[in-house]
């Protein structure tokens, strides 16, 4: 399997559902509304994708960065029938290339995904969190 990663400021929304849709992450992301995931893809700066030699798509990972110290990845999803193939490990180390030597990376990972980043190697800290009232 060959698989491109690539920054990919353009992603549509369609795309973005495609991959989030397929996975746990569906009910925690408005992936019924359109117009706001383009919000959310417009306002994101880090967009590293994955997609299979056809172009068809199978990853995202969508990040929120200053530029020079840190970068907050929101999403980080892979579509269900790629996942435990390292693709996501490949997003990451592709989001890690961009950045840079001098750049951190922080995400809040949800239960269902602690054992995976702790298994790469992530570090682990606390988070705190306001949550939004409207979720779709």
């Amino acid at each position: 399997m060959s698989i491109t990663y690539a920054q990919e400021q353009a992603l549509s929304a369609a795309d973005y559902i495609a991959v989030l849709g397929t996975t746990y992450m569906r009910d925690r992301r408005p992936v019924g509304n359109v117009a706001r995931v383009e919000k959310m893809l417009a306002g994101s700066n880090m967009v590293v994708t994955a997609r299979e030699a056809d172009g068809e798509i199978i990853g995202v990972l969508r990040g929120i960065s200053d530029g020079e110290w840190v970068c907050y990845v929101a999403d980080l999803a892979v579509h269900a029938d790629h996942q435990r193939k390292g693709i996501g490990t490949g997003m990451l180390n592709t989001c890690k290339s961009l950045l840079g030597p001098g750049m951190g990376i922080v995400l809040v990972a949800y239960p269902e995904a602690h054992d995976y980043y702790r298994r790469i190697g992530m570090g682990e800290m606390q988070a705190f969190y306001i949550d939004r009232e409207i979720r779709t």
